[in-house]
This record gives C-alpha cells, sequence and structure tokens, in this order.
C-alpha cells in the first residue's frame, strides 16, 4: 500500500509540475502574442488611420484567440503556437491606407472608409484561409521548393523595410519619406528611449544569447524606462494617453462584424485591391511553410505541411468571419514553448484563453502597454530581417542573386509588394534561362567506333566499320531543351558536319541524334531541329532520331521536323544498327564478300566440322533456347538473326544483342558450365548450325586439332568483343 500511495503521488506531482510549466509557457506566449499584436494593430492603424487605433484594435487582438487556439489544437507539432503574422500585418498596413485613401477621394465619409478597411482585414483573412485550406486539399504543401530563394529572400527584406515603415509611422504619425524623416528629431525621450531600448537590446541580445528569456525581460525593461519616465516628468496616464504614448482601452465585445459592416462598406476599393488582397494570401501560405520548415529542423520533429496548411487555413476562416487578420505559425513563440520544455498541446491552449481573458474582461491592461515599446519590438522584427537578409545572406549567395534581394526590396519600398514580387520572380525566371543555357546539354558525342549497337559482328564487319566510323556522327542529349540551349546545340553540330565534308573520306552520311535523356522541349527547340535537317539535306547526310518520347515525336511532327527522308528509332540501339547495316549493306568490300546461295558462313579454318554439326531451323520469335537451359551447346548463326534476350518482371523482355550470320552464340555457357543466363530469340527466320557439348569433347579425344582450331576461333571472337567494348568505353570518357 505505502508504494502504491507513493506511486500516486509522485504522478500527481509530475502532473502539477506538468501543469505549472505549460501555466508559464503559457502565459508567456499570451503576453508575447499579445505584445505583437498590439504593434500590428499600431501598424495598420497608423498615420491617417491613427484615430481608429481603439476601434481597429479588436480585430487585431482576435486573431491571437482564434489563431492560436485551432493551430495549438490542430497543428501536426503539439507544441506549435500561432497568432497574428507580421509579412501579413506589413502588407495590411499598406493596403489599408490606400482603400481608405481611395474612399476618402470618392467622397466617402469617414465611417465608410473604417468599414471599408476592416473589411479589408476581413477579406484578406477570409482569402488567405481559402488559399492555405485549398493547397492542403491538393496536398501542395511542399510548393515552397519551387520559389526562387533570392525571391523568398528579396521578399523578406521587403517586409522587413515595410515593418520599419510602420514603426516610422507609429512613432510620427506620418508615413515615410525623405520630407518626413526630420520628424524622428522631434519626438521627445520618452518616445525614442524605451523604443531604441527594446528594439537594439533584442537585436543586439539575440546575437548572443538564445535563452527564452530574453524577450519578456527586454520589453519588461523598455516598460520598466518608459514609466519612470512618465514618473519623472510628472505626467499622469490621461496626459500621456493623449499625446499618443498609450492606448485607449477597447474590449473585444467591441468588435466589428464584417456582416454588420457591409452597408457601410465601399467595395469597390476593395476589388481595385484585389491583387494585393491575394498577395497576403499567398505571402501567408509562404510564410507557413518557411516557419514550419525552420520548426520542423529546430525540434528535430517530423512536419506534415499538409495538415500545417490545413489549420492555418481553418483558422484564418474563423478569423476572417470574425473580421480579424491573417495569422499563421509563430517560428519564435512555437520555439520558446519547446526551450521551456513543453512539448503537449496545453500550454497553447492555455496561452489563446489567456489571451481571451485578457482582451475580453482586462482591456484595461492592454491599455497600459506603452507604444514606443510596440514600436521597439516593430525596430526589432523589421531591422533582424532586414540583416539577415541585406548582410548575412551577402556572404552566403553570388553577387547575381544577391542582387536581386535589395532590388526587390526597392521595388517594393516604392512600388508595393506585388510589383516587388513580380519583379522578381521574372528575374529569377531570367537567371535560371541565362544559366540553364550555359548547362552542356550534349550528354556524349561518338563516332561508328566509339559506340556500336548490340549487334553481334564477325571479325571481317567489325574491321569495316571502324574504316567506315567517320561517317558516323552522332549525338545524345539531356535534360529541357529551350531556345538558350537549342540554339548552341544546332550551331554545334552544324559546324561538325560542315567541317567533315573537307575530310578525304567525303564527311559524314549519317547523323544521329539520341533523345532518350531528354525530359521535354519547347518550341523554339523544335524549329532549331528544324535547321538541322534542313543542314543535313545540304551536307548529303541522312538524319537518324533515336528515344522520342510520345510527346518529343507529337512536337517533332508538328514542327516540321520528323518529315519524309528524317529516320526515327524507339531507342539508341535500334538506330545504330540500322546505321551499321546501311553501311556493311553499300560497302564495296561487303560486296565483294557476299557469299554464293548455300554456301556456308563457318570460317575455312572450322569447315571440317560442318559434318559434326547439326542444322536448326528457327521461325522469327521462335526460342533457341531459354533463360535456365542447361548450357550444353554453341551455335554458329549461318543466316538470320538471332537475339538474346532478358524477361523482366513486368512480362516484357529486353534486347541484350543480337546476333547476325557468321557469328557464334550460347559458347559462355558451355565454357563455365553454368545455366543459359538469357533467352535467345530468332529476330528473323534463322538457320543455326549446333555444336553439342559431348561431340566437342569427342573432337577433342579423337581430332585435336580441330578442336583448338575451334577453341581458337572463339577467343578471337570474344577479343573482338572486347576491344569493341574498351574503345566504347574509352570514348565515353
Amino acid at each position: 500500500m505505502t508504494a502504491v500511495h507513493d506511486s500516486t503521488r509522485a504522478s500527481r506531482t509530475a502532473q502539477a509540475s506538468a501543469l505549472a510549466l505549460d501555466a508559464v509557457a503559457g502565459t508567456l506566449a499570451a503576453v508575447l502574442a499579445l505584445s505583437y499584436a498590439i504593434g500590428y494593430g499600431a501598424m495598420i492603424f497608423s498615420a491617417s488611420l491613427a484615430p481608429w487605433l481603439a476601434a481597429g484594435m479588436p480585430a487585431v487582438l482576435v486573431s491571437c484567440v482564434v489563431v492560436g487556439l485551432v493551430i495549438s489544437l490542430a497543428s501536426s507539432v503539439p507544441f506549435m503556437i500561432g497568432g497574428p503574422d507580421s509579412n501579413a500585418a506589413a502588407l495590411l498596413a499598406g493596403i489599408a491606407s490606400a482603400v481608405a485613401m481611395n474612399v476618402r477621394a470618392g467622397g466617402g465619409s469617414n465611417r465608410a472608409a473604417f468599414a471599408t478597411v476592416l473589411i479589408l482585414l476581413a477579406t484578406a483573412s477570409l482569402t488567405t484561409g481559402a488559399l492555405l485550406y485549398a493547397l492542403a486539399h491538393w496536398k501542395r504543401g511542399n510548393a515552397i521548393q519551387y520559389i526562387p530563394f533570392p525571391v523568398v529572400g528579396g521578399f523578406l527584406a521587403g517586409t522587413g523595410f515595410l515593418i520599419l515603415e510602420g514603426a516610422f509611422r507609429v512613432m510620427t504619425g506620418a508615413p515615410l519619406t525623405m520630407r518626413t524623416l526630420p520628424l524622428v528629431a522631434r519626438l521627445s525621450w520618452l518616445d525614442t528611449a524605451p523604443a531604441l531600448l527594446v528594439g537594439a537590446g533584442l537585436l543586439i541580445g539575440a546575437k548572443f544569447t538564445r535563452r527564452v528569456a530574453l524577450v519578456p525581460l527586454v520589453i519588461l525593461a523598455g516598460v520598466v524606462v518608459f514609466y519612470a519616465g512618465l514618473f519623472a516628468t510628472g505626467q499622469s496616464l490621461d496626459s500621456a494617453r493623449h499625446a499618443g504614448l498609450l492606448f485607449q482601452p477597447e474590449p473585444i465585445r467591441d468588435l466589428r462584424l464584417p456582416v454588420v459592416l457591409l452597408r457601410d462598406a465601399w467595395l469597390a476599393p476593395l476589388v481595385s485591391h484585389a491583387a494585393e488582397i491575394v498577395a497576403v494570401a499567398a505571402v501567408t501560405a509562404m510564410t507557413v511553410l518557411l516557419n514550419t520548415t525552420s520548426i520542423g529542423v529546430s525540434t528535430s520533429h517530423d512536419i506534415d505541411f499538409n495538415r500545417e496548411l490545413r489549420s492555418a487555413g481553418l483558422s484564418n476562416v474563423l478569423t476572417g468571419a470574425l473580421g480579424g487578420i491573417a495569422g499563421c505559425q509563430s517560428t519564435s513563440r512555437t520555439l520558446m514553448n519547446w526551450r521551456v520544455g513543453v512539448r503537449g498541446r496545453r500550454a497553447g491552449v492555455l496561452g489563446a484563453l489567456i489571451c481571451f481573458l485578457v482582451i475580453g474582461a482586462l482591456p484595461d491592461l492592454i491599455a497600459l502597454f506603452p507604444k514606443p515599446v510596440i514600436v521597439g519590438l516593430q525596430i526589432y522584427l523589421g531591422g533582424a530581417m532586414l540583416a539577415e537578409w541585406l548582410f548575412y545572406s551577402f556572404r552566403r549567395l553570388p553577387w547575381h542573386d544577391y542582387l536581386l534581394i535589395p532590388a526587390m526590396m526597392l521595388i517594393i519600398a516604392t512600388h508595393g509588394i506585388v510589383a516587388g514580387v513580380v519583379l522578381g520572380v521574372v528575374a529569377a525566371c531570367l537567371l535560371f534561362v541565362v544559366r540553364y543555357g550555359r548547362i552542356n546539354c550534349i550528354r556524349a558525342e561518338f563516332n561508328g567506333r566509339a559506340r556500336r549497337s548490340n549487334v553481334e559482328r564477325t571479325v571481317d564487319e567489325n574491321r569495316l566499320l571502324d574504316r567506315e566510323a567517320a561517317r558516323l556522327y552522332g549525338i545524345a542529349l539531356q535534360g529541357f531543351l529551350f531556345f538558350g540551349t537549342s540554339h548552341s546545340i544546332l550551331a554545334h553540330m552544324r559546324a561538325r558536319i560542315e567541317s567533315s565534308r573537307a575530310t578525304a573520306d567525303g564527311g559524314v552520311r549519317f547523323v544521329l541524334v539520341d533523345f532518350g535523356r531528354v525530359h521535354g522541349v519547347d518550341a523554339s527547340s523544335t524549329a532549331s531541329f528544324v535547321r538541322l535537317r534542313q543542314a543535313c539535306l545540304r551536307a548529303g547526310a541522312e538524319l537518324v532520331l533515336t528515344g522520342l518520347s510520345t510527346p518529343l515525336q507529337a512536337w517533332f511532327r508538328k514542327g516540321g521536323t520528323l518529315v519524309a527522308g528524317v529516320h526515327e528509332f524507339d531507342d539508341l540501339d535500334r538506330g545504330l544498327e540500322w546505321i551499321e547495316d546501311e553501311l556493311l549493306a553499300s560497302s564495296r568490300a561487303a560486296a565483294q564478300r557476299s557469299l554464293d546461295p548455300g554456301e556456308s558462313r563457318l570460317p575455312a579454318s572450322l569447315r571440317a566440322l560442318r559434318p559434326h554439326l547439326d542444322t536448326v531451323m528457327l521461325a522469327a520469335g521462335e526460342f533457341l533456347f531459354r533463360q535456365a537451359d542447361p548450357g550444353n551447346s554453341v551455335y554458329f548463326v549461318e543466316s538470320g538473326r538471332v537475339c538474346v534476350a532478358l524477361a523482366l518482371d513486368d512480362g516484357k523482355t529486353m534486347r541484350l544483342r543480337s546476333f547476325g550470320a557468321g557469328t557464334i552464340v550460347g559458347e559462355m555457357a558451355v565454357y563455365t558450365g553454368a545455366k543459359r543466363s538469357a533467352d535467345v530469340i530468332a529476330e528473323t527466320p534463322a538457320v543455326v548450325l549446333r555444336l553439342a557439348l559431348p561431340t566437342l569433347r569427342r573432337l577433342e579425344a579423337e581430332d585435336p586439332a580441330l578442336a583448338s582450331r575451334f577453341h581458337e576461333f572463339v577467343v578471337r571472337m570474344l577479343a573482338a568483343r572486347l576491344a569493341v567494348a574498351n574503345e566504347q568505353l574509352r570514348t565515353s570518357h
């Protein structure tokens, strides 16, 4: 009983400790979430929108509750923390100012302008939620890999600038321009000292420590400095609030729902800024994937990206329905949660509930939070992003990639986020085209000596093909062919073809292009190969194309490359076989050595073997022997052609090598005593002569000279095969 009692007490102690840890972590997450959210609200409702700050703040704060709660419950990472996002807030600040300006310019009242801004925030959240959920539904969680890295860096640098610009608007009440920059000098030390303390303290402190307590301690120090200054100057809370140093309390019960605001809002300005609203959704999607990737790497936790997109999408739909701003998973708060030892969902849920309690029941606490401290947080966020992408990335990226980052930042600062992202994507695509155009898409070049088909030739035929090797110019391509690569390939091949015409052997007769490893082509590439066909026609050469996939065949037929006179084969081996047959058939030497009908193709030294050989007649497709049969015979191909084929798992066969008249097949199993390693099938009607192993053993005893000549013939055939293989291997390297 004592042991059970002690075990129960230990279990209760452990549960109480875990609950206390979750409560501390949840409280810390809530404090940070509210601090950042207040800063985002101050950034959105600044400058000309500053009079609506108190009324608009609930739209930002509600995101702390909804996004934080849904992500804590639905994320694939149990200790994930979510909330309003700085990237989305920075974009919304610029869009909100433009929308309000449009309403006022059209004669709308302040009420209409405010309602339109709140509808904008809700619409951006709903659009973001729909996009994130759609990406999760179609399992596009890996879409981040298709965004060029410099574009991501340029966007984040631009976002950092927008956050700093928001901090300037909160401090001065005016947008950041060269004309308004001197306004900073007119600020009191109570405006600037806490802001610089928090901003500089976090930027410098983050370089030396990663302790969880850094952010709350620096924020607390900023609050202490602010209130110490307030006490030293003799100002009251009301006077500080009147001076814009503190917020007006606004409980969450005063939140304006989007449905109620529709009658006062102007929809036309929202339609005119639809591209920017979609940009907020795209930026949040990118932020979700980037943040969750960082969290997975830092915590060694497997991330289900589609589940993260789904949870963020659902949270944004809900917060949008309530009029809140877009949010997502937070890297800093999640890592803080993990570093203090939290491994479950309870801390995140408690953090969201604490946010709800403070916003709903204790709004005066928020009203006591100093604006200069919020400005300091914005300086930290924006400064950290600029430092990361403008300075630290300089050492990590090539100069042409790095230049895209400040260029995008300047465009975002002067012309908006959409223009900056479009510039970045276009520039990144151009850089890719230039780089890919420098990649050598020529996998190999060869002539008739360097590359042979898998057809076994006689010794004499191999000598003849060696003499005619220069009559073939072959090239094997790889990758994706587009206008940046196809023109250089055409120029290279045309130069080789034209230079060969000056040689004594009459130049290239066959031009072979292998597309076996080509993934695709564009329209300009097909035009280049039409010009190649024309160059071959002028040079008197025949164009042979091999390895064309079905889509490539369709492209080349539409483009005019595959026309009469152009030879096309399924693979490189078949194309080489056809060219070799053509060279042998047209050779004077081949014509001189053509045999009379009925004359055996056995070498003269082995004619005495004829009485000892059995004649086997094969129809096309008939097996000479099968894989795993006993290796008890060797065969001379008298006429026709047979091939060695390997049976594959899918029921198909792969041709390994073909054997024509005058060659020998099946000798390896006879010498090794192993079973047949592959099938041998007649490709055409064929006649073969069979030498049985018992017959060979009898000849070795009764006629050793004839048996010796047979073995010598086999050795010469094997040496010829090895010589061809060595030459191909040498030239391929």
